[in-house]
């Protein structure tokens, strides 16, 4: 899991936060570059990217823990060779 965040914070202020909130991800303050790169035109957005590097799914706006959680578990058995894609 990787967080680009968009917030005006500087790293210092975004590594505070990461510990205090025990997140245990990678995180960047992106000044918009990210974000113009990615297509992504608000914000929170998420991509799920496969083992391959391919992004396989994205979502403008928060789409449910069970959309994520769906999207997940079918990738981790494609990748551990239980289920292939059709």
């Amino acid at each position: 899991m990787v967080g680009i965040n968009l917030l005006p914070h500087k790293p210092e202020a975004l590594k505070e936060v990461m510990e205090k909130e025990n997140l245990n991800w990678r995180t960047f303050a992106d000044d918009g570059a990210i974000s113009r790169k990615w297509n992504s035109p608000a914000t929170p957005a998420f991509y799920v990217i496969d083992h391959k590097g391919v992004i396989r799914h994205k979502w403008i706006g928060h789409p449910g823990e069970k959309s994520i959680d769906a999207a997940l578990e079918k990738l981790i058995q494609e990748a551990e060779g239980k289920n292939t894609p059709k």
